[in-house]
């Protein structure tokens, strides 16, 4: 009975696929959990952003090639979180290789590091 509590219930202007809870009367998305939840883009334009950033583009770059803010783009990549499920939508849904997720995984962490690093202050005497 459980499986037959969620149903399907048409798709967003994104493509994403919406679904329904008979129990609790709300709609969701099969992207809920993941790093594209609430993300107002179609699976083409992330995997497009996800491909250039593979390629060491920056995020003014991939602005420009994108036409999506900055700020757009970059929320994308920050709120990319390494767990199972953003992994698997990322290989299913949005098309990239397992060592494509590796390598994303890597790239991200490297980027996190380096902008936590706090400048040194410079003490003029």
């Amino acid at each position: 009975m459980e499986g037959r509590a969620v149903i399907k219930r048409g798709k967003y202007k994104t493509g994403h696929q919406r679904y329904y809870c008979k129990h609790c009367g709300k709609f969701f998305m099969e992207t809920i959990g993941t790093a594209v939840y609430r993300k107002h883009l179609p699976g083409t334009e992330i995997k497009l952003i996800y491909r250039l950033f593979l390629e060491k583009n920056g995020i003014r770059s991939i602005e420009r090639i994108t036409g999506h803010h900055r700020d757009t783009v970059s929320n994308l990549l920050k709120g990319t979180i390494k767990n199972e499920k953003t992994e698997e939508y990322l290989v299913k849904q949005i098309g990239l290789t397992a060592d494509e997720c590796e390598k994303l995984w890597a790239l991200l962490e490297i980027k996190r590091n380096s902008s936590r690093k706090s400048p040194q202050k410079r003490i003029d005497e």
